[in-house]
C-alpha cells in the first residue's frame, strides 16, 4: 500500500475545502466564492444541524424520544407496544430489513418473542440479543441502521429526521466517545 504524502493531504485538504464552501454558499443563497478569492467569514459560515453539537438535542434518550404514542396521528410506535404487536407479526417492510440484517444462515419466523419482562431500558436492553456478534438475532447496528437509513423517501427516520446520527448516537464533547442514547422502556 503506498503511503499518501503531505502535498498529497494538501490537496485534498483544498478540495474538500472548496466542496464546503461551495455547499454553504449555496445554503446562504449567495454565489461561490471565485477562484482566489477570500473564503466566507467564520461568522457566515452555516453548520449543519447535528443535535447535541450544533442545535439543542431533543432526542437526548434516543429511541424512546422518538417512539412515542402520538394520539393524534392515531400512532402508537412506542418500542414495547411495537414488539408486543409483533409477537403476532412483524410489519412486513421492517420484516424485511431484519432479514436483510440477520446473520448468514439465519431464518427469522417474522415475530419478535415477547421480552416485556426482560425489556426494562432501550435500547441497552435490547442488546442482550442483538449483539453484535449475534447469530439468533439481527447484530443491533445493522438492524438499526437498515430500518432507518435505507428506503429514501418512504423512510419516516430519512425524511422527517434527515437520518441524522446524533439522534440516536450521543457525543460526550469530553472525550469524543460516541454512546447511544437510552432510557426507560415505560
Amino acid at each position: 500500500m503506498k503511503s499518501i504524502t503531505m502535498a498529497a493531504l494538501v490537496t485534498i485538504a483544498v478540495a474538500a475545502g472548496s466542496v464546503l464552501l461551495a455547499a454553504n454558499a449555496q445554503q446562504s443563497g449567495k454565489p461561490a466564492a471565485e477562484k482566489g478569492a477570500k473564503p466566507a467569514a467564520v461568522s457566515e459560515v452555516r453548520l449543519p444541524d447535528l443535535p447535541g453539537i450544533t442545535t439543542p438535542d431533543k432526542t437526548p434518550r434516543a429511541c424512546v424520544d422518538c417512539h412515542r404514542n402520538n394520539p393524534e396521528r392515531k400512532m402508537d410506535s412506542r418500542l414495547p407496544p411495537l414488539l408486543a404487536r409483533w409477537r403476532d407479526g412483524a410489519n412486513p417492510k421492517v420484516f424485511e430489513k431484519a432479514k436483510a440484517a440477520a446473520p448468514a444462515g439465519k431464518i427469522l419466523a417474522g415475530k419478535h418473542p415477547d421480552v416485556a419482562a426482560q425489556i426494562q431500558v432501550i435500547p441497552n436492553d435490547c442488546l442482550m440479543c442483538h449483539m453484535r456478534d449475534s447469530q439468533a438475532a439481527p447484530p443491533f447496528a445493522k438492524l438499526l441502521h437498515a430500518i432507518h437509513l435505507v428506503g429514501g423517501k418512504e423512510n419516516h427516520f430519512l425524511a422527517s429526521a434527515q437520518g441524522t446520527c446524533t439522534h440516536c448516537h450521543k457525543l460526550d464533547p469530553k472525550t469524543g466517545a460516541l454512546r447511544l442514547g437510552s432510557g426507560d422502556a415505560k
